[in-house]
């Protein structure tokens, strides 16, 4: 079982809508499905243990994950088909990007996310630059 199967996705479009859109063609959706985790991943990993989020399954994923997740596969399926976007999945993806941003930047937490531990945690930033020079005059 995946962390998101294209069955769920039942409650942000018609599953017909889908199909029609996918020719039934249950690989394609698995693939976008895996292509959103892959870029919610590369957001939240800098502060989240992403493997651990999305190798979860059931009741025991995080629902503000999931959520945002059928927002992109969805925006992913319908721009598959055409390109007059549906406005309502245009700005739910719209507002899933900025809620990645947020999360990575760390203006936004979710404490139910697993953190790193401090063995594991991901390199520290490298940050190149010097100090403010300032001007003297005697």
């Amino acid at each position: 079982m995946a962390f998101l199967e294209t069955a769920e996705m039942k409650t942000v479009s018609d599953i017909a809508v889908i199909n029609k859109i996918t020719n039934s063609d249950t690989t394609i959706v698995d693939n976008i499905i895996n292509e959103c985790i892959a870029i919610m991943s590369s957001y939240l990993s800098k502060r989240y243990d992403t493997e651990q989020i999305f190798n979860k399954t059931g009741s025991s994923r995080n629902l503000s994950v999931l959520k945002r997740l059928k927002d992109l596969v969805i925006y992913e399926i319908y721009i598959r088909h055409t390109r007059e976007l549906n406005e309502v999945a245009q700005t739910r993806a719209a507002e899933v990007m900025n809620w990645l941003e947020k999360m990575n930047t760390g203006e936004f937490y979710d404490k139910d996310l697993p953190v790193y531990s401090t063995e594991q945690a991901p390199p520290a930033e490298l940050r190149l630059g010097s100090n403010t020079k300032y001007q003297s005059s005697f």
